[in-house]
This record gives structure tokens, sequence and C-alpha cells, in this order.
């Protein structure tokens, strides 16, 4: 029986994870490397090193607190005296760091570059931060966001009318609860957002069983087989054994996992993107694997477009779901991916990403904040 993925697998693959690289394969590796860049056009060789090192730029540690946690995070500034833009990085799934293992570093960097702040901070449970994400609903998470916002408006005044959101994936689910939660939020950045938990879910498992081989019939077959157990272990009465006892996985979901996931399952971002006032950037690659750009970004073009001026929603060709070249980097799991292109990655940086991605997104942020 095929593995049960249709509500539980919902990591997105958003950026590699650079520090996960064990450094005793790189003399291995430096060769792979080496063909993999002569095979870039233009061959960017090395060029984007530098976007992982944030060691030269003005760096505050914040924390705030958010029920009984306290979460740890770092508000990196394009300058000293900025009083500038700061998006506040708003993570995907799983149990990330500030940084994404500085998966996201490239991205700040891109960002402060374009004279846009950034804080972010460690899940509850990861890194310095107390708590536990596994046991947070998307409306905690959002209440946790409107938290932040707090923390960095009370450390910058000066910048208190140009915060805003920036998040991947689950982000999705987060975003506008959060944004809806704050009278002077300015910006929202939503990358890869999916809708509805479910139908992710499904489409996930989908792309999944075409990469196996799988028959159109056998697929439908076994995300209809998937709904029908979902119905069942996720119903509210179901507990971890009821789970354990309906499934044929020889991995299952740890129970934190498993409670996360029913706490969860539910989620629809449909009624909080109906009632956003907030300036909002969405935007997909259109080789998502993750998500369904196609259909998502059509559900947002309806709702937001014409709600506010700024409003946009863009799907962005050969791209991501994190908006990385998908023609190098398009794998559903960070840990999918092959040492030679996550070592690809670190040599690329920024550049992993599709052109002008960081310009849209900072030009968006800045010509937002400029009308406000």
């Amino acid at each position: 029986m095929a593995k049960h993925l249709a509500a539980t697998d919902l990591k997105g693959c958003a950026v590699p994870s650079p520090r996960r690289i064990r450094y005793r394969r790189l003399v291995r590796v430096a060769f792979i490397l080496l063909v993999l860049l002569v095979a870039v056009p233009g061959s960017l060789a090395l060029i984007g090193l530098s976007d992982f090192d944030i060691s030269n730029r003005p760096t505050e540690q914040i924390s705030f607190a958010h029920d009984d946690a306290v979460l740890s995070g770092s508000l990196i500034l394009p300058g000293a005296q900025h009083t500038g833009p700061i998006a506040l990085l708003v993570h995907g799934d799983g149990p990330q760091d500030r940084f994404a293992d500085d998966g996201y570093l490239p991205l700040i960097n891109a960002l402060l570059d374009r004279g846009i702040g950034v804080y972010s901070w460690d899940k509850a449970g990861v890194g310095e931060s107390t708590g536990n994400w596994l046991s947070q609903s998307m409306n905690d998470r959002a209440k946790e966001a409107v938290a932040a916002h707090k923390a960095i408006k009370t450390a910058h005044p000066d910048s208190g009318q140009k915060i805003g959101f920036i998040g991947f994936s689950q982000a999705g689910w987060v975003i506008p609860k959060a944004s809806r939660m704050i009278p002077d939020h300015a910006f929202n950045v939503i990358i890869g957002g999916a809708v509805n938990w479910q139908n992710q879910g499904d489409f996930y498992t989908r792309q999944r069983l075409l990469a196996d081989g799988a028959t159109q019939a056998e697929i439908n077959d076994q995300i209809e087989r998937n709904r029908v157990r979902d119905a069942v272990i996720f119903a509210p009465e179901a507990t971890y054994e009821t789970y354990l006892a309906s499934i044929d996985d020889q991995h299952p979901m740890p129970s934190g996992r498993f409670e996360f996931v029913k706490r969860n399952v539910t989620s629809d971002a449909t009624a909080d993107l109906g009632l956003l006032e907030t300036p909002t950037l969405a935007m997909w690659g259109r080789d998502d694997l993750n998500v369904d750009a196609k259909t998502d970004a059509a559900i947002y073009r309806n709702i937001l477009i014409g709600r506010h001026p700024e409003n946009e929603v863009i799907v962005i060709p050969d791209a991501t779901h994190g908006l990385l070249r998908s023609n190098l980097f398009n794998y559903q799991l960070s840990s999918e991916m092959p040492i030679s292109r996550q070592m690809l990655y670190v040599a690329l940086g920024r550049h992993a990403y599709v052109p002008g991605t960081f310009d849209k997104i900072a030009g968006w942020i800045k010509q937002v904040v400029a009308r406000t």
C-alpha cells in the first residue's frame, strides 16, 4: 500500500539547508560541484558564497514572549540608522530556526541590499526559543507573529508604519490571520501559500505518485483512500492509537506530529483572505511540486484583486515552491536534494532564485510603504 501522504507530509522545500551539509564530504563533492557550475549558463561560479555571511550587517538580538514561550530572534538591518521597511519572516512547516539552517541567508542579504530590514525568530522549541511549535494551531502561530510585530515596532518605532510579513508555504495560513490582528500592518508577501490544507495534501500526493510512475487511475484511487482514512484518523474523537491502528506505514508520524496535523488539518485561508485589508503580494513558482500554484493563485486572484490597489498575484515561470530555479532545485523535500545540488545552492546564493525575484519583492514593498 502506498504511504499515507495526503495530510501528513506537508513540509515544503522552500530552500536547501547548507548547515546540514557534512563538511567532510566537501572534497568529494568539489569535483561534482565544478561540473555543475560549468553547466550553469553564464558560469555564476561561487559568486553567491558571500550571500551566506551576515557578520558585517548591523544585527540586534530581540526576544519576545507569547503564551508560555519566549521566542528568540535576530533583526538584521541594511544600516545602523535604518528607518525604512522591516519584513518579519514567517516560517513554513517543520522545526525551523531563525535562518532555516542558513538557507534563508541569500534571501535576507538580497533584501538588505535593497533597503529592507529582516527579523526572523526560532520557532517555539527550536534553537534558543522555548515552547513547542507542534502544540500550535495556525491561530496560535498568527498570534505569535503579532507578538513579534509588536516587539519590532517597540524596538524600532521609526519603522513602525513600515513593518510587514514575508513567509513561505504554511505561512499562507498564518499571515492572513495575523495581518488582520494588526491595525497598522504595512504589507504581506506570501510565497507558495496553500489555501486548503487537505487539497494541498492531495496535490502533494498526486505529484509524488506521478514521479513514482503511477497511472492517473491509481493516483485518483489512492487520493480517495487517503481522504476516507483522514476522515477517521483526524476525527475530533480520534487518538494517536486510532491513527496507528488505521495505517500501514513503517514510518508513522510521531505522536506530536499527529496532534499537530489533527489540530490544523481543516485549515483554509479563504475566509481570512476575504477579510484581508493589508496590501498583499502573493507569489508562486509555476513548477511548484508542493502546492497547486495554478489553482491557488486563481483563488487569491479572485479574492484579492480589486480589494486593494496594491494587491498582486503572480505565478513565476520556471520557479519552484520557494522561487528557486526549477531546472536546478525542484524537489518536494529539502532532504531529497542531492549534496551536489545543495553545494550548488551555496555557490550560487541569491542567484539560485529565478532572476528578478528580489527586485519584484523589494520594489513592491518599497512602493507600498511609500504610499502609507
